[in-house]
């Protein structure tokens, strides 16, 4: 009986640590990974649930920090398996963005994992409004807060945003956006900011021009040639930084006159001399 509750208390520790190191895990990839069926998964997740270990989500568990935390210090993962450099580090990035989001804020969320990764950290922020053009996205904010959601309406794309710049002319003389966070796939050499997709374009450079402030946050370098430009970095109130993307921007930011605010193991955050 001691050998079986021991495995168990294991189990749900690599659980809750995997869960932590990616932000998001499947039921199914947790089945695999662990040997054992998606209904005992389900009855552990149940269990880290309940403890405050993370939340569950449709088909899987998403991460959530401890009250007054932004991440456990402590390693309990089994050494059989491995963590992803770029899962951990996105969720020490997304973090940053709490500093500057206040109750009652109407903050437009750029499409993307690394803005999907953030969702659940909002949990503790109280009567936010949150403009989004990502249908998945939206559907999880309802999991982990009470914020009115306003989903910009328009043509479905493949991974389901929606793309309908006009709509957006409605929104912002509808809301005062306090914040635009915006997930950047680049910076180039111009100093102008780039997205991943095209059909975002025109609605990004219509908020980035009337949100009060701009947060940009941009993970690991990606090749990235294409210039789906939204607007210039001088416009931006603060970009955190990956690790691994501050070796290509640091001399840029400093040269645009940005100054370091924050440093930690995950991320840098620069600020443009402006209030947040």
């Amino acid at each position: 009986m001691a050998r079986v509750s021991s495995a168990l208390l294991k189990r749900r520790l690599d659980i809750a640590e995997l869960v932590r190191k990616h932000g998001e895990v499947k039921v199914d990839e947790l089945s695999e990974k662990l040997r054992v069926s998606n209904v005992t998964i389900r009855q552990d997740l149940t269990y880290l649930e309940q403890q405050g270990y993370l939340k569950r989500s449709f088909g899987g568990a998403i991460y959530i920090a401890p009250e007054g935390s932004t991440k456990s210090s402590t390693t309990i993962i089994s050494p059989n398996y491995t963590s992803s450099f770029s899962d951990s580090h996105d969720i020490g990035l997304v973090v940053n963005c709490l500093n500057y989001i206040n109750d009652g804020d109407t903050i437009f969320l750029s499409h993307g994992n690394l803005i999907r990764k953030l969702i659940p950290f909002l949990h503790n922020k109280k009567s936010l409004r949150l403009i989004m053009n990502d249908i998945y996205n939206a559907q999880l904010v309802k999991e982990f807060s009470d914020a009115e959601v306003i989903l910009i309406g328009g043509v479905l794309l493949e991974g389901n945003v929606l793309q309908n710049h006009k709509v957006i002319n409605f929104i912002s003389n509808q809301f005062t956006i306090s914040h635009f966070i915006v997930e950047l796939a680049a910076i180039n050499n111009d100093n102008q900011l780039t997205i991943d997709n095209i059909e975002q374009q025109k609605t990004y450079q219509h908020v980035l021009k009337n949100a009060k402030h701009i947060i940009g946050v941009l993970p690991q370098r990606n090749i990235f040639n294409d210039n789906h430009s939204i607007g210039k970095l001088k416009n931006v109130d603060v970009v955190i930084l990956s690790r691994p993307a501050v070796t290509e921007y640091h001399q840029q930011l400093l040269d645009s006159n940005f100054l370091q605010s924050d440093i930690n193991r995950y991320c840098v955050t620069y600020h443009n001399g402006l209030e947040i």
